[in-house]
């Protein structure tokens, strides 16, 4: 694959959460939930994927974060202030092909609501978006759980969820950034519903 685009890379990221459910159940014999499936776990799956599908970029687990900003040619990332302290990590640091970072994943477990993965998408935004560089994709990518109920409306509030976190994530568009929730959809495994989802904060202007 020579050319990876926004979908591409996306469609890695869901797929390898969704890898990590199915791992995750096997390995438990098909008892563990996916609520509790750590989130190393799916850190791993979801960066074996994009190797997989996203050739010939590059992934980094556990990339600091100063020398990420460094290489992707922002200005006065020396100084980065409070939460962005540049001794943090990215979870996956994604290279294209010729030695810059593309993209920035960030990978939480079993996400309740929007609360949950607030700070770490204002992290996102502050470091992809907050300057001229190289990034062209910030996520914050993460499974999404809801047990289910005799009453069978465990789906119904799981899409309800995710849909209040898609009008949060659109919130947060700006020039030359858009912003927007990805997700494969709600599945059922006879105990739980869940799903895999991504907040993508996308470059909409000319590279860097």
């Amino acid at each position: 694959m020579t050319c990876v685009n926004r979908n591409i890379i996306v469609d890695a990221i869901l797929s390898g959460i969704a890898d990590a459910r199915h791992t995750y159940a096997a390995w438990t014999r098909n008892v563990g939930y996916f609520a509790w499936a750590p989130e190393y776990l799916i850190t791993v799956s979801v960066a074996k994927a994009v190797w997989e599908w996203c050739a010939p970029m590059s992934v980094w687990p556990e990339f600091r974060l100063m020398d990420a900003m460094r290489d992707a040619g922002m200005a006065g990332a020396a100084g980065v202030p409070g939460r962005l302290d540049g001794n943090r990590r990215a979870d996956l640091l994604l290279y294209r092909n010729g030695g810059r970072p593309h993209a920035i994943v960030e990978v939480k477990r079993n996400v309740e609501g929007w609360s949950r993965i607030a700070p770490d998408v204002e992290r996102m935004q502050a470091v992809v978006a907050g300057g001229a560089s190289s990034f062209q994709l910030g996520v914050v990518a993460f499974n999404c759980t809801q047990m289910a109920s005799s009453s069978a409306n465990g789906g119904v509030v799981l899409k309800d969820r995710l849909l209040r976190m898609a009008e949060a994530a659109d919130s947060l568009s700006r020039p030359g950034w858009r912003c927007g929730l990805s997700s494969r959809g709600v599945s059922y495994d006879g105990h739980e519903y869940w799903s895999a989802a991504a907040v993508v904060m996308e470059r909409v202007g000319p590279r860097a």
